[in-house]
């Protein structure tokens, strides 16, 4: 509907400019001219955005060519917002897929690992059963053998155990060819995106030396150790029958790296998009506009717009049944209002999702990571420990040197015992060096971060307004933080100031934990969940103005 109706737009030539767009609009924080300036040279319009500029400059935005100029600009900039969906949307396909083989080798490691940690309790309870049972009928020789025995076994399982953990590799690991069309499996090399991101890719940022490809590529040598310029590096999965779940895991991370820097390409069209959209006014003849139809957001959305004037003049010659030039150019006014309302949701929304993969595979992934890979070790140290001290046992008794052999029981088991105790503390986790700022629970959770780390002011507008129907007058972000409190949706109180800190990562957090890292993530599941409804009060809007 959005495209139909930009190309109805560029068709009807539009002349004149209503009187409703003739004040200022407040500048945005996204508004950035360099970035402006590079979006239109990546769209391949910055001659069309300079001379549209130039007319509105002169007072001419009234005329047929500036109309066309800021429709054409609006169908570029639509064109972009779509490719960028397109390649998250692919990269979300293949991040899935190698998420899904990962976790499916990794629950048939911990099977196996249990199978082994399992049969080396069973055998160690059966021939610890049998010791003793031997030694009090006199049969301390035999008693000796099962000792050995049960040592002997105990170090092969806990060394088969460790040898396992190492060469294990997922099986069938390349897309099946009835997903052909959906997932590749090649390396992340960055090729493949649509022609716009590409181009976006191929840029240099503002102020840098090197375009965005090789920034990418630099913090991922950095970051991951894996160089881009060898195909061998970049994860490839399509050409493997097994693969590591390292292997798997580094693919994740460098497909959600990717994916962050392709959303970014919607901040640098937001600032495009201000720098050419129309000013607005407040409504003179009335605050707010009655919609026919079951559209319960578009009122509200008319409003923070600044659309009430338009869309009244749009329903009077609708009623007139004059549907010429000038209600086109109501119609491409309210695209333009809508696509900047989607985009700035939209932005924000990557900025969560930004937020949200962080935390989840790399901080909480390093966490478990640490976590799991402790307490095998503790596991098989305890076991081999055990073991290698029954053998000794063993080989006493049998020496009748049954003094001796009681002490490495005796060393055995308290060996066995601080070890239980420093497994039973790993079982909580480690902690980690907190490394970025504020994330964007910060403004939800009323705790004051810098700009830098505020969602724009139409977003927050939104988040601190009632949503439409609201009888007590709450605001969404005081409704969020009390569904939050109510559903206990995290293991740690929210009336906390200190676990408030920590789940929006301030200043004064120092350390994540695996309980504050999984709390926050699951906040911010359901803020991004709750930013994206936003956009349904946008399409209450264009389908109430139809």
């Amino acid at each position: 509907m959005l495209i139909k109706r930009l190309f109805s737009s560029v068709l009807c030539w539009l002349i004149l400019s209503p009187p409703c767009f003739a004040a200022g609009t407040a500048p945005s924080r996204f508004f950035n001219q360099s970035e402006s300036a590079q979006a239109a040279q990546v769209l391949n319009i910055q001659g069309k955005v300079e001379r549209y500029l130039a007319i509105r400059g002169s007072g001419d935005e009234s005329s047929e060519e500036a109309v066309f100029l800021r429709a054409l600009i609006l169908r570029k900039i639509l064109r972009a917002v779509l490719e960028v969906r397109q390649a998250c949307n692919k990269l979300d396909v293949e991040r899935a897929y190698a998420y899904d083989i990962m976790q499916k080798e990794e629950r048939r490691e911990r099977f196996i690992n249990q199978l082994f940690n399992t049969a080396n309790f069973a055998q160690l309870s059966t021939f610890y059963t049998l010791e003793p049972f031997m030694r009090l009928h006199g049969q301390f020789v035999t008693s000796a053998v099962f000792t050995t025995t049960s040592g002997s076994l105990n170090t092969t399982i806990s060394t088969l155990s460790r040898l396992h953990g190492r060469i294990a590799k997922a099986s069938n690991v390349a897309p099946p060819k009835v997903l052909s069309n959906l997932v590749d499996g090649r390396p992340i090399d960055t090729s493949g995106m649509p022609p716009l991101v590409t181009r976006y890719l191929d840029a240099a940022p503002p102020g840098s030396n090197l375009s965005r490809r090789e920034e990418l590529f630099a913090g991922w040598l950095k970051n991951y150790k894996i160089d881009a310029t060898k195909q061998g590096d970049l994860c490839s999965i399509n050409d493997k029958k097994k693969a590591a779940v390292g292997l798997l895991r580094s693919r994740i991370l460098l497909l959600w790296s990717l994916h962050t820097a392709v959303q970014n390409f919607d901040r640098q069209l937001l600032c495009l998009l201000e720098q050419v959209e129309s000013p607005s006014v407040e409504p003179t003849l009335s605050t707010s506009v009655a919609f026919a139809g079951d559209h319960p957001g578009a009122v509200e959305m008319a409003k923070l717009l600044k659309l009430q004037p338009c869309i009244e003049e749009s329903n009077r010659l609708k009623q007139i049944g004059d549907n010429g030039e000038k209600t086109s150019r109501l119609e491409l006014l309210l695209l333009e209002r809508s696509l900047k309302s989607a985009l700035e949701v939209q932005v924000a929304s990557d900025k969560v999702d930004e937020d949200l993969y962080y935390n989840y595979h790399v901080v909480l992934s390093d966490l478990l990571q640490s976590r799991a890979k402790w307490l095998q070790k503790n596991y098989d140290a305890n076991f081999l420990q055990s073991g290698i001290l029954g053998i000794v046992a063993g080989r006493l008794y049998l020496s009748r040197k049954s003094y001796d052999g009681d002490r490495m029981f005796v060393i055995s088991g308290s060996n066995g015992t601080a070890l239980t105790l420093l497994a039973m503390l790993q079982m909580h986790g480690f902690r980690r060096k907190s490394d970025t700022g504020p994330n964007s629970l910060a403004e939800i959770l009323n705790l004051h971060p810098g700009d830098d780390y505020r969602f724009s002011p139409f977003v927050s507008t939104l988040l601190n307004a009632p949503p439409p129907g609201s009888t007590d007058g709450k605001s969404r972000r005081e409704l969020l933080n009390e569904a939050w409190k109510q559903a206990k949706v995290t293991t740690m109180s929210l009336d906390s100031g200190k676990n408030l800190q920590a789940v929006s990562a301030m200043p004064g957090h120092k350390y994540d934990t695996i309980s504050v890292v999984k709390n926050r993530i699951v906040l911010l599941h359901s803020l991004k969940k709750d930013l994206e409804s936003f956009q349904g009060e946008t399409l209450d809007l264009l389908l109430a103005t139809e």
